[in-house]
């Protein structure tokens, strides 16, 4: 693990399906802290000690999200050497087909339910960022447990939602260990 970065936070939630083999044990969940915008990212590169200030790297970032979409949009995944690859892939409607001519005669506009952009992480051994390797470069905390704090009822479309309230306990408060849960 590594100890000169950022600490990632993870948190702790416990499995409520009563139906898993797993009720009541405690899983990690990432606690992401924010989402940083291309403006912010690019002036993140600037302050790096790049020879390019931040309005540059704004255009070449700006164009090769356009030219990103387009090739993507033709079907050509996109290779970003030491990133990884950006590829579309097909959701099909539920219901399908029933047979070739059908599909023709309804055309793909009515078989296809969207188009999904996947990202597949560069795995060469110089660039490697696959979820293994990605791991070594942070420095992970435990941070909080999501406890089960209640419940809200609301009313959607005439029909009553119950919503379950959660709250953040640090680990190391007694309230962070709930009594076990029996399935």
């Amino acid at each position: 693990m590594a100890d000169n970065n950022i600490v990632m936070r993870i948190n702790l939630r416990q499995n409520r399906n009563q139906k898993s083999d797993n009720y009541g044990r405690y899983y990690p969940y990432l606690q992401r802290v924010s989402t940083l915008s291309t403006r912010g990212f690019c002036k993140h590169m600037a302050e790096h000690g790049t020879m390019f200030d931040r309005a540059t790297i704004t255009g070449v970032m700006t164009t090769m999200q356009g030219c990103l979409i387009e090739l993507l949009s033709q079907g050509v995944a996109v290779k970003l050497d030491g990133i990884g690859t950006f590829y579309p892939s097909v959701e099909s409607v539920k219901e399908g087909a029933a047979s070739v001519a059908a599909a023709s005669e309804a055309g793909a506009d009515a078989l296809v339910a969207g188009i999904h952009v996947r990202f597949l992480p560069d795995g060469t051994e110089l660039d490697n960022i696959t979820s293994r390797e990605m791991k070594k470069n942070c420095s992970l905390r435990l941070n909080d447990v999501q406890v089960l704090s209640g419940t809200k009822t609301t009313t959607v479309n005439g029909k009553q939602k119950v919503q379950n309230i959660y709250s953040y306990v640090p680990i190391g408060q007694p309230e962070a260990d709930p009594a076990p849960v029996t399935p």
